[in-house]
């Protein structure tokens, strides 16, 4: 393992680097199949605009961003954030992206995103986690939904999918919640290692 922050069972997570924003990451953001139900990828990718992000995100205390590694090839196979997070109510907003396609399907955004809950609730100490998914994406809408989030409003034809006006619904975990569904979740003394059932 190359820098772990967070270790489950089968991916890890460590602070995004600036070789990183290089290839694979790079392309992803051209792949309109990866990006199809992201608000990036509209627009050509260029590394000026990776580096912008990467020097936004690494110098602002109110967003974490992660690389998702396979550990067993210590491979990047994708990104997740917190953030902005407002430090007085306690909440954020969630985004994933799995942008290594032959990592779909295998479990790993499952994992991932139960990762980066505990660390939001038991780490950070927030009170709420957000996120918002297009209804289309029906894999992560039963994704979100195993973890405990819960559809709080729908806004109505907020999203452009290949000229097709679709619903984005908006969901919510409390942590009071989360932890009565999932239980209290192992780590290690020094609060590193994550144990995802």
């Amino acid at each position: 393992m190359y820098r772990p922050f967070i270790v489950g069972m089968n991916i890890y997570l460590r602070g995004l680097e600036r070789s990183d924003i290089e290839d694979p990451y790079f392309q992803w953001l051209n792949d309109r199949e990866v990006t199809q139900f992201m608000e990036s990828g509209n627009f050509p990718n260029t590394l000026e605009d990776m580096e912008s992000f990467f020097q936004s995100n690494s110098l602002n205390k109110d967003t974490v961003i992660f690389a998702i590694i396979d550990s067993q090839t210590d491979k990047h196979i994708g990104n997740v954030k917190l953030g902005p997070i407002n430090w007085i109510s306690r909440n954020s907003h969630m985004g994933i992206m799995i942008g290594d396609k032959a990592s779909w399907g295998k479990g790993y955004g499952y994992e991932c995103v139960k990762l980066i809950v505990d660390y939001a609730f038991n780490v950070l100490n927030l009170h709420k986690v957000m996120l918002g998914v297009v209804e289309q994406n029906k894999a992560a809408l039963k994704l979100y939904q195993k973890v405990g989030f819960t559809i709080e409003g729908i806004c109505k034809e907020q999203f452009n999918l290949d000229g097709k006006y679709c619903d984005v619904l908006y969901m919510g975990l409390l942590k009071r919640d989360y932890l009565t569904t999932n239980g209290s979740i192992c780590f290690d003394p020094d609060g590193i290692d994550f144990y995802v059932d």
